[in-house]
């Protein structure tokens, strides 16, 4: 019989964590694995990815302290054999309901820690709280060989308590959808594009001061995304004398077009865990240029092999890593040909068969 397993979600937005579910979700094993997806609202436009067979059930409400309940409520009704927690107070609240739980086994997935805080005026305390209740998770899933040490130490974590599993990519998905549409741009380019939220962790104030310098004739800059800083940056690309080469597109249901067509994929956060849009850059084919401020990114791209790491918040760095790649087509093709063998241990059956092995670990021990 199939073990029914509940992947647990704030929200299908489109971010990354959501990314990396649904595609876990596409390529589980039905044949060993039964899975369902619990959020706090059906909504949000990865709701249309789930994949059919996949019941969703919504606990119907955001905050925490509301959210209990119905989380509670819902794992009783389920009786799932384990529970996968991604992300944000989905976490907290499992941590802080597992008591009331049934017996089930509870995987949480850690990305950056204390960095989803960042908007509480309680950001420490909570996350020493945090790091205290993990360790009654039966597996802490990491994205990355370098966060795993890290939160291992943190934790005190049991032997083999701590799993790293990389985000998954599907590159066959990528490449077909990249190839639907018509070309994104207009003129010979070179062209620059980033993703993301438009807000502050992203780092697009970097990335603008940071083209502006490299001027690179005809090149131009699109931004994939929307935030609340999208009127401010607009206005910094007009002061910069770049308003012209500079495009903010919103949301895109299909990015994989805008990287396929680009020189260069950039990434300018000032934090990542293991930053999915950089995967689907790569997969697309773009070689990317990205501050390094993660172990996830560090291990994702490699200098000088797929793409250019330069130090994270760095302008100056950027600009000269950016105009590098702009002037030099040769370069480009050069990165673009190393890409695939580098994507090998992120490619989405070779990863959900690292979670398919975690989950019988989990369920034998």
């Amino acid at each position: 019989m199939a073990a029914r397993i509940l992947f647990a979600l704030p929200g299908l937005h489109g971010g990354g964590a959501e990314r990396v579910v649904v595609t876990v979700l596409r390529h589980l094993d039905r044949a060993r694995f039964e899975p369902h997806l619990l959020v706090a609202a059906a909504v949000g436009p990865y709701l249309d990815e789930v994949p059919a067979d996949v019941p969703v059930h919504a606990v119907g409400a955001t905050r925490l302290r509301r959210a209990l309940p119905g989380l509670v409520r819902a794992v009783w009704r389920l009786r799932p054999a384990a529970i996968a927690s991604t992300q944000g107070y989905m976490n907290f609240a499992l941590l802080l309901a597992r008591p009331l739980l049934p017996r089930t086994r509870l995987v949480v997935r850690e990305v950056i820690g204390e960095r989803y805080l960042e908007n509480s005026r309680h950001r420490d305390l909570l996350y020493r709280w945090y790091l205290r209740r993990v360790r009654v998770a039966d597996r802490i899933v990491t994205q990355s060989d370098g966060a795993a040490r890290e939160i291992a130490a943190r934790v005190d974590a049991r032997p083999g308590q701590v799993a790293r599993i990389y985000n998954p990519v599907d590159v066959t998905r990528v490449l077909n959808e990249a190839r639907a549409g018509e070309r994104p741009y207009a003129g010979a380019g070179p062209h620059v594009v980033a993703a993301g939220r438009v807000g502050p962790q992203k780092g697009f104030d970097l990335l603008l001061e940071a083209f502006a310098r490299a001027r690179v004739e005809g090149a131009t800059l699109t931004i994939l995304g929307e935030g609340p800083d999208r009127a401010a940056l607009v206005r910094r690309a007009d002061d910069l004398g770049i308003g012209p080469a500079v495009r903010f597109v919103g949301f895109q249901s299909n990015p994989y077009r805008y990287f396929a067509a680009a020189d260069v994929f950039a990434l300018s956060s000032r934090y990542e865990g293991l930053p999915n849009v950089v995967l689907e850059a790569l997969a697309a084919g773009c070689p990317v240029v990205a501050c390094a401020c993660s172990d996830g990114v560090r291990e994702l791209v490699r200098d000088g092999v797929n793409g250019l790491l330069v130090p994270p918040e760095d302008p100056g760095a950027l600009a000269a890593a950016l105009g590098r790649l702009l002037r030099s087509p040769e370069e480009r093709a050069r990165l673009r040909a190393q890409i695939a063998p580098t994507l090998a241990p992120f490619a989405a059956p070779t990863v959900v068969r690292a979670w398919e092995r975690m989950f019988d670990d989990v369920l034998a021990a």
